[in-house]
């Protein structure tokens, strides 16, 4: 029997960590990981803060496994630009099952065969609750996207750092936030000269102050990918009950920042506008004596790129899906 636990601690010992060692006849421990740096080196918090971002501006993922909870694994592929646009499908065995795009205008929803919906096209204004959807947690727009960059949320408003600490048994740089109603852990790894995002755990203050988990991420095999440094898979997971409702995916492609097109907050529309006679004359300073200045004219709407655009051909108009 003691035999028999020895070849399982070794055995569990190479998988983890490369380097078996058993410390004891009936109990061994992973090697401790030593932090990147000296004694009193220790990153700012400003840095790591600033490492949470993501660091391109689009990504395109054309194949990946994804698998909410214990269903079985199905396909996903989307396309996600910064701040708040993404277009995702999940497919199993070739069928669509559902898809969600959302950009600064809007959503559209397309659930074809997806559990806990019925079949239907839903479309409204923008709202976080689609998101839900897709991938069973609630994440606002901002935060999936920054999310499927390689990046990790952020607890919004003034923030105090309470914790700062080296995990030798992650090796991650442990940052702790907090905030009136929220504490937040980040996790960082030291990957080819710099620091990356490895994970994150939100907890929100209750009525009654305690800490109430509400996610938990954790970005693994980080490594290089073109000319930045990307998770070969994502774990979420948040609390059901008592246990945990979990969503991983696993990356078979990833393309950083493809071409979109016309994209961009900023980008101008198809119409470009016109202007009258007065118009044109105050911009050019007219005939009056005294100059007016021209009235501000509204923002033309961003052009969304055809990418973060669904239609709903095949499917049963249904609504906003957020005001069911």
């Amino acid at each position: 029997m003691r035999t028999h636990r020895n070849l399982s601690c070794l055995v569990w010992l190479a998988l983890a960590v490369g380097a078996p060692a058993c410390l004891a006849s009936v109990a061994c421990h992973p090697k401790a990981i030593e932090a990147p740096y000296s004694v009193g080196q220790a990153p700012t918090a400003a840095v790591l803060l600033a490492a949470a971002a993501p660091r391109i501006s689009a990504l395109q993922v054309s194949s990946a496994k994804v698998r909410i909870g214990r269903s079985p694994a199905a396909n996903l592929m989307f396309v996600a630009q910064k701040p708040a646009r993404f277009s995702g499908q999940v497919q199993l065995a070739g069928r669509e099952l559902v898809s969600l795009a959302f950009h600064e205008q809007g959503y559209a929803l397309r659930n074809v065969a997806a559990e806990g919906l019925p079949e239907g096209f839903y479309a409204g204004p923008p709202a976080d609750c689609a998101i839900r959807q897709l991938i069973g947690v609630s994440f606002s727009a901002t935060e999936l996207v920054d999310l499927v960059l390689g990046g990790s949320p952020r607890i919004a408003g003034p923030v105090q750092v309470v914790e700062q600490r080296w995990d030798r048994r992650t090796g991650h740089e442990v940052l702790r936030l907090r905030t009136a109603t929220a504490e937040q852990e980040l996790r960082f790894a030291w990957v080819s000269g710099a620091w990356w995002v490895a994970g994150s755990t939100l907890w929100k203050r209750g009525a009654t102050g305690e800490l109430v988990r509400e996610w938990s991420l954790l970005h693994e095999g980080l490594r290089p990918v073109g000319g930045t440094v990307l998770p070969a898979s994502t774990r979420i997971s948040r609390p059901d009950g008592r246990k945990d409702q979990r969503v991983s995916i696993s990356y078979r492609t990833q393309r950083v920042d493809p071409n979109l097109g016309d994209a961009g907050p900023g980008a101008e529309a198809d119409d470009e506008g016109w202007e009258d006679e007065d118009t044109a004359a105050a911009a050019e300073g007219g005939d009056d004596e005294t100059e007016a200045a021209a009235p501000a004219l509204p923002a033309a709407p961003a052009k969304i790129p055809s990418q973060f655009i669904l239609d709903g051909a095949g499917l049963t108009p249904r609504g906003d899906v957020c005001r069911r």
